[in-house]
């Protein structure tokens, strides 16, 4: 995240209060009334606004001061270099303050150098004309100026510029030097005009990313999203960053009286400012003048065409325009609130923008509100309620509200505040009222019922219901979510409806607004309060159409809301939550005289109190009729004519005895009995209906039998789960004309698979208790098969098991599971004959210790879950087609096999999950690693796949010291969840593989949650620089529940840290492109890389990220396709943004100094004119890495402080570790240096170095070690003088001693103690780095065994 627009203004100069445009410094006798002037000439003819100082000083105004301040008020200075310009004291000492001006403002001075008719080398070496002109200046001028303008000269000279030497037309090289010029001042000029502040996000950062994809074609960009969510901020910023770069570019905002104007006009308007034409006229877009297309065809060209959420048909028309007229590279951006106007339009990559997360949005509240980066420290309570509990990520009520609040105390904060909640904001909703006031009546109707009714519950149970009240809600929510009104939210695979708080606020005010339209009557009461202030007030209810009471919370007597409801004609939507006190007699009977309206499609009242609902008339258009969780004991007695009910929910009637008789509702397709305990039969009615789907009578204990003489072709699924007393099942069903998708017998009564269900075929999943009967199941009868322990064992499970898994139905299973499993101890090593097996699960099976070895001969095994087994110990090797592999709360598991897969696996996925498995083992951390390292050697070496999207994934616990450690990352940042290093060059990424760490802290989601999505950003930028290009973003979602898990929900609990490793080759290969792109071109900047991680469950709750780093995996591919790990790169210390705590230093053994001369060199600043004479000073522009150097600084470290004999043991340990990887080979280490046949000339340094280090390195540790004793020693000994003077003066009670004390205590603050904290900490710093070392030297010494072994093998 960057701040741009007001972050610009730290810079020393405000660029956007500058007077002048360009300032040109130059010899006047030498080219006043030639070059210079027709350069000038041309420079206004731009409406370039030039200095020159013939013309701009006024009268009697002093010289120097007018020029100097002239100076400081431009952007950018042409130096045109001529035979007499050194002789010249005015220009040396303008071209001095011209370069001080650069040096402060690097990244927004522009200095170009012209050579007009003089050698860039006379110049740069001052040689010639101006080798005389110097002399003649020693002399006469101070040394200090002589030095300052040598300097100024050689560093101007070395800039990119223009050479003239008379043999090309002025004219032309003058027009070069304007179309130079113009896109820098373009460039600023748009930037400065951005005065507003503007968070650069992940929504930013994705636009822009496509802007940089180097495609041959016009490319047409849509942002879509809600009004007020920042569409037209983001497309300001992008226009102001980007449109400088082509050579037309058009800004048009659309609206009502620009449309009604029609597509000619609007095309006029856009090539009008595109060819710079003010009086433009189209009378036809499908005629245009060829001219103008001609010279449109020549153009890269930027548009932006902002909210055109209204504008389909002109849209359609502009766009095929865009593509036929406009030059290849062209870019347009569309932004609209409607994303079916862009899809219908033909607009080709569309980005959704989101909310802002709760940081950016702190940030940009508080440069409205404070003028700073964060809240002050009083506001910071007061300003988290505004983001996080109003504002909720939008950027509209980010700015109104901070611009609103900025000069308020905190009392009128707080008062605002609980004022927004019954007022809201009249700006931010006008905004928001134009998406509503485009609805039609049908769509209009429908937000209003999400906002006061539906928010939170599932899409496909809300459309049903929007339907039954007779609106057409396929279409309509689909149009709401076009138009970014309503929102998606996935759970467990269920899709929910879910409203910004601020949309949900204005739907909620329109619907109030009706009741003043309506003469008072409002349609929708979903506020309890307004309910009984409605009721006590005898106000009119007539009109009313859906309402929702919170029993619990009326402050009237509940009898009158039933009473009331005889005055509802038009109530169509009926919710009684909570529970009446049931002791109350009157609250368990319902008045004599209650009826229910007959236009009532739904009726939910969860919790009723109520042992019988009496026989009422139901209306027969009721659609849906809830009871869920009530003491209902009998729903009613005899057959109700509902004619429209589709669904009945009776879940958790744990008292419901009597199953109701439903040969009254003949579109019945869902009726649910799930966990009525009570129930003793179910009445065959419900099989009779031709259109029944779903039937639940899961944990009903006391249900005996479940028969009938028909089922219907329309049932899907049949649920039976746990119904313990269920000793028969008699239901025919016959595959010919069964749609049944689902069956369920597990925990039941039965004894034998009923043979009703034999004729049954690929149905999706059949679900009974382990037992031997399951081996007369018919071939092909279930995809997947679900076992659960019996109520009443036949045999010990695993003796079961071993024989019914030869046998027809499990040879052709593709899922098997294993659910609450109490008593099975292991599964059979026979598995492996179950050939077609894609999928296993073992979920909740606590006393299984072991997975059998014979799984790795599942040839088509992919996914492998197993839940909560508690005593599960270790994992087997998986056979090599396993795609996914999740072990969650397995609190046992601590062997992983050393190989995780039987054999390398060519597969471009895989995913391997270990979550809360806290006693895994140090090998099988190194275990899973290799795993990972094999996979990426392996596509590494696939030259015809090396372009495919592979993404391997790990996820496990650990601690940070072990991530550090067993997986040494090459740079890892140990706070936060950001930081940037400094770009490689290339030399150090060649054959490189980027794998991403991350290190999540303890995390709980009380939502049920089935998977998490980790996701990076990586931009490229330049130290000291806002700006940055994102130059790759891509995530990956790891699933961490059953198939089983994901029907019931998990609640999802890290006991402790986990790390996730990742590697994505797609990402992998775009920030390597990236890098070889920015090292080839020529910059006097330090390119950096900036990373950014993100981790969210699927419920899009943050995880805490407690650290995150980066690993080169460098993997050498040679010709016959072999492969070898060549470990990692040399590491440079990682940054945290600015503002953060820096992060430690993490390098692997040293970084070569070749390494830093290349670096430097590539950043070497060429003039183009003539770059063969360069001498420029090397600049190291890796400033951090030439203090670990192993270079001359190694050599000036102090005599080593350990004993020889300790030095030579810790010498010789790692040696002879070495020795005894070769020991086999009969090479020992002493004849390496010799031979240079076998090892490359870069893996002898590398080992020479090595060895060098390892010699000194003792010496490094022992320093680190007594610097840090002593420094706690000398703290220790301060601490000891407060106590004895604080002990001295409590004792004599002396005046003087109290003194001193004081002075002591006080001292605290002051320089006296901080020096010795300070010193304390660094040492402790430096000793952890140090120790760091030690395990960067370790991991490069398996490294290089690893070389030997490729070498010598």
């Amino acid at each position: 995240m960057a701040l741009l627009g007001a972050s610009s203004s730290s810079s020393s100069r405000a660029t956007a209060t500058l007077r002048y445009d360009v300032f040109i410094n130059f010899r006047g006798e030498d080219t006043r009334n030639t070059f210079t002037s027709h350069l000038h000439s041309a420079l206004c003819r731009n409406d370039i606004d030039t200095f020159v100082d013939d013309y701009r000083i006024p009268k009697g105004d002093a010289i120097w001061k007018g020029l100097v301040e002239a100076i400081r008020d431009s952007k950018l200075f042409l130096v045109i270099f001529s035979e007499n310009y050194a002789s010249s004291k005015w220009c040396l000492r303008e071209l001095a303050e011209i370069m001080e001006c650069r040096k402060k403002n690097e990244n927004v001075i522009h200095v170009i150098p012209v050579f007009y008719k003089i050698k860039p080398t006379d110049v740069r070496k001052q040689t010639g004309s101006y080798h005389i002109a110097f002399e003649e200046h020693k002399r006469s001028s101070d040394h200090r100026d002589v030095q300052q303008w040598r300097t100024a000269l050689f560093e101007a000279s070395s800039l990119s510029g223009f050479y003239c030497d008379g043999s090309r037309e002025e004219a032309k090289l003058i027009e070069e030097i304007v179309e130079t010029i113009l896109p820098k001042l373009n460039k600023n000029r748009y930037r400065d005009e951005h005065k507003s502040p503007f968070i650069c996000n992940r929504n930013y950062a994705s636009v822009k990313s496509s802007l940089r994809l180097k495609l041959e074609k016009v490319h047409v960009i849509g942002i879509w999203g809600m009004a007020g969510i920042g569409k037209t901020t983001i497309a300001t910023a992008l226009f102001n960053e980007c449109s400088s770069e082509y050579e037309g570019r058009c800004f048009l905002t659309f609206s009502k009286g620009l449309e009604g104007q029609g597509v000619n006009h609007v095309c006029a308007r856009i090539l009008s400012q595109l060819l710079n034409h003010q009086d433009l006229r189209i009378d036809n877009i499908q005629v245009i003048d060829s001219r103008i297309i001609r010279k449109l065809k020549h153009m890269k060209v930027f548009i932006v065409l902002d909210d055109v959420t209204n504008s389909l048909q002109i849209l359609t028309n502009l766009i095929q325009m865009f593509h036929d007229c406009l030059g290849v590279g062209s870019r347009i951006i569309l932004a609209a609130r409607d994303r079916n106007v862009l899809t219908s339009g033909g607009v080709e990559e569309i980005h959704e923008v989101k909310e802002m997360d709760f940081e950016d949005s702190l940030e940009l509240f508080s440069y409205y509100a404070f003028n700073a980066s964060q809240p002050k420290e009083d506001y910071y309570q007061l300003s988290t309620r505004v983001v996080a509990d109003y504002a909720q990520g939008m950027t509209l009520a980010l700015t109104i509200l901070g611009s609103f609040l900025k000069t308020k105390g905190e009392r009128e904060w707080d008062s605002a505040l609980r004022k927004l909640r019954k007022y809201p904001n009249a700006d931010i909703q006008q905004v928001l009222r134009s998406s509503y006031d485009a609805l039609d009546d049908d769509e209009e109707n429908i937000l209003l019922d999400v906002a006061c009714f539906f928010i939170g519950h599932k899409m496909e149970e809300v459309i049903g219901r929007l339907n039954s009240f007779g609106f057409f809600a396929d279409i309509g929510i689909k149009n709401l979510l076009d138009k970014s009104l309503i929102s998606i939210n996935s759970y467990n695979d269920n899709k929910f409806i879910n409203m910004h708080a601020l949309i949900k606020e204005m739907c909620w005010k329109i619907s109030c607004e009706e009741q003043s339209k309506n003469g008072g009557r409002q349609t929708r009461l979903w506020s309890t309060e307004e309910v009984c202030n409605i009721l006590q007030d005898e106000r009119d209810i007539h009109g009313v159409e859906s309402m929702i009471v919170d029993i619990n919370q009326i402050t009237i007597d509940p009898r009158s809301i039933f009473i009331a409801l005889r005055k509802m004609p038009k109530l169509r939507l009926l919710a009684l939550r909570g529970n009446i006190n049931p002791d109350i007699v009157w609250n368990r009977e319902l008045p004599e005289d209650f009826q229910l309206p007959n236009d009532l499609r739904y009726v939910e009242w969860n919790e009723c109190p109520l042992k019988f609902v009496p026989s009422i008339c139901w209306p027969k258009m009721l659609v849906e009729l809830s009871f869920h969780g009530s003491d209902v004991e009998k729903l009613w007695d005899a057959v109700q004519d509902v004619p429209s009910l589709e669904k009945l929910d009776l879940r958790r009637c744990k008292r419901l005895k009597e199953c109701p008789n439903l040969a009254g509702a003949p579109n019945l397709k869902l009726v649910t009995f799930f966990g009525c305990e009570s129930l003793q039969d179910v009445h065959p009615s419900i099989f009779s209906h031709s259109k029944i789907e779903e039937i639940y009578v899961s944990y009903c204990t006391s249900l005996k039998r479940l028969c009938s003489d028909y089922c219907p072709p329309s049932l899907r699924g049949l649920w039976a789960t746990g119904c313990s007393n269920l000793e028969e099942f008699s239901i025919p069903m016959n595959a010919d004309n069964s749609k049944l998708l689902e069956l369920c017998l597990a925990r039941t009564a039965l004894s034998q698979v009923p043979s009703t269900i034999m004729n049954l075929k690929n149905i999706g999943c059949f679900g009974f208790d382990i037992s031997y009967s399951l081996e007369k199941l018919p071939p092909n009868l279930a995809r997947t098969i679900l076992l659960m322990d019996p109520i009443k064992y036949e045999d010990d499970p695993y003796i079961i098991l071993s024989r019914i898994f030869p046998s027809p139905p499990f040879l052709c299973l593709k899922q098997l599971i294993f659910f609450e499993c109490q008593s099975l101890s292991k599964l059979p090593d026979d598995i492996h004959v179950l050939q077609s097996l894609q999928v296993l699960e073992v979920e909740s099976c606590p006393v299984i210790t072991t997975l059998p070895e014979s799984i790795k001969n599942l040839q088509q095994l992919m996914d492998i879950y197993i839940y909560n087994c508690e005593m599960l110990q270790y994992i087997p090797p998986l056979p090599p087609s396993v795609l996914s592999f999740c072990a969650v709360h397995c609190k046992s598991v601590e062997t992983v096999s050393s190989s995780l897969t039987s054999e390398p696996s060519r597969n471009h996925w895989a995913s391997f999950k270990f979550h809360n498995c806290t006693k895994l083992d140090d090998h099988a951390y190194i275990h899973v690693l290799k795993d990972l390292k094999s996979r990426v050697e392996l596509v590494a070496s696939d030259g015809a796949n090396k372009n495919n999207a592979n993404t391997f994934c790990y996820y496990l616990p650990t601690e940070e010291s072990m991530l550090i450690n067993d997986w040494s990352p090459s740079y890892y940042h140990p706070e936060g969840s950001s930081f940037f290093v400094a770009v490689p060059p290339d030399d150090e990424i060649i054959s490189s593989c980027l794998v991403l760490c991350m290190l999540l802290s303890n995390y709980q989601s009380w939502k049920f949650i089935n998977s998490m999505r980790f996701e990076c950003s990586c931009y490229i930028s330049e130290r000291d620089c806002n700006e940055r290009e994102c130059i790759a973003a891509r995530g990956v979602r790891v699933r961490l529940t059953s198939r089983i898990r994901s029907m019931f929900g998990a609640k999802m609990v890290s006991d402790q840290y986990h790390m996730v490793v990742w590697y994505d080759s797609k990402f992998s290969n775009e920030i390597m492109k990236a890098i070889k792109e920015r090292n080839r071109g020529n910059t006097t900047c330090n390119p950096i890389l900036i990373f950014e991680f993100d981790a969210k469950t699927v419920n899009n709750e943050e995880v805490w990220i407690k650290g995150c780093g980066i690993h080169w995996m460098h993997v050498d591919v040679k010709d016959e396709g072999e492969v070898s790990y060549l470990g990692l790169s040399s590491g440079v210390e990682t940054h945290p943004p600015s503002g953060q705590t820096p992060g430690f230093i993490s390098t692997a053994a040293t970084a070569s100094p070749n390494v830093i001369t290349a670096a430097a060199a590539s950043t070497t600043p060429t003039n183009p004119a003539e770059d063969e004479d360069l001498e420029a000073p090397q600049v190291d522009t890796w400033e951090e890495t030439k203090n670990l150097s192993s270079g001359s600084d190694t050599a000036k470290i102090e005599p080593p402080l350990l004993g020889k004999a300790d030095q030579e043991r810790f010498t010789v340990e790692v040696v002879d570790q070495i020795n005894e990887a070769l020991a086999c080979l009969n090479h020992p280490l002493e004849e390496i240096s010799g031979s240079s046949s076998k090892i490359s000339e870069e893996t002898n340094s590398a080992l020479v170095a090595f060895i060098e280090e390892v010699l000194v390195y003792p010496s490094l540790l022992q320093q680190a070690r007594k610097v840090r004793s002593e420094s706690i020693q000398a703290l220790e000994d301060h601490d000891r003088q407060l106590k004895k003077y604080e002990g001295m003066a409590i004792e004599n009670k002396n005046a003087d001693l109290i003194s001193k004390v004081e002075k002591i205590y006080a001292s605290d603050e002051s320089p006296a103690r901080v020096p010795l904290v300070e010193s304390v900490n660094q040492a402790t710093r430096d000793l952890e780095q140090a120790e760091r070392r030690l395990q960067r030297l370790r991991q490069r010494q398996q490294d290089l065994k690893l070389q030997l072994r490729i070498y010598f093998g």
